[in-house]
């Protein structure tokens, strides 16, 4: 997975959007199209439109109905809470217009607002489904524990004054992989569908240059804040506060046992969304 650094300087990772060799309307004549997104999360109130609130869906729905001269209606992948980053968010949507998808591209890129980049629009097939067709997603969360300049970490990754120690933290993540129930992650009074389990295929710990930690957790779906309340939990182990044990302690009770902080949004990215079965490791 790609670092901080590399992220900055505009690389990103691939994508796994099925498009389609053709753009070909349907019976209907309506086109069936998804897009491929990246995204600084601030000056957001997240992806889901709200009322009196700039989000990101409200924004894209704006600037699609404008070209397509129709309203239309993006649905995501997930959804991406205020100050969250994406960086290969994926959302697709129906439109009976037949304007190019070369002019369509560029105008999208025009209308934009700053923070937001079109990475790759193009032609699905008509049942495909950015939210329901998912079969994992993977989360990068970004920290640099530890005091010294931090002016121009701001709103990329969370900067701690404590120094943290990664060896248990990396032992608490390489417990996490399998069927897991995250209620104790979720956001207080999470009322869900289909339940707190899910099916974690990878969590660990990358140390990069400049005393940057990579957090990296793939999973076939997660609760609101799971990820944010796992790195909180995550700083208490390197801390020394919490044993890496204890994580897996809360998660089979179904409750938080010790209370904690909740990281803050801006050093989270939504990384990858799979459309194929993630590559599991023998």
């Amino acid at each position: 997975m790609l670092q901080l650094w590399d992220i900055l300087r505009g690389e990103l990772p691939p994508h796994q959007v099925p498009f389609l060799a053709e753009d070909r309307p349907d019976g209907e004549r309506r086109r069936h199209l998804a897009l491929v997104l990246a995204y600084r999360g601030e000056g957001f109130a997240g992806w889901q439109l709200q009322p009196r609130a700039r989000t990101l869906q409200g924004e894209l729905e704006t600037v699609l109905s404008r070209l397509c001269d129709q309203p239309v209606r993006l649905v995501a992948s997930g959804r991406t809470d205020a100050g969250v980053h994406a960086l290969g968010q994926v959302a697709h949507f129906s439109t009976t217009s037949r304007l190019s998808l070369e002019r369509m591209s560029r105008g999208i890129r025009s209308l934009l607002p700053e923070g937001v980049h079109l990475r790759k629009l193009g032609p699905v097939a008509p049942e495909f489904h950015a939210r329901y067709q998912a079969r994992a997603k993977t989360y990068l969360y970004y920290l640099r524990p530890g005091g010294g300049p931090r002016l121009f970490l701001q709103g990329h990754a969370w900067c701690l004054e404590t120094e943290l120690n990664p060896e248990p933290v990396r032992r608490a993540l390489e417990l996490l992989p399998g069927e897991r129930d995250l209620a104790a992650l979720a956001s207080h009074g999470y009322e869900g569908k289909g339940g707190t389990s899910r099916r974690i295929f990878q969590a660990g710990l990358e140390l990069e240059p400049g005393g940057l930690w990579r957090v990296q957790i793939t999973a076939d779906g997660f609760l609101r804040h799971a990820v944010r309340n796992l790195v909180g939990i995550l700083s208490q182990v390197g801390s020394g506060r919490l044993a890496p044990e204890d994580l897996m302690e809360m998660l089979v009770a179904g409750r938080r046992l010790h209370a904690g902080p909740k990281a803050p949004p801006q050093g989270l990215y939504l990384a990858r969304v799979y459309y194929r079965d993630y590559p599991q490791r023998p």
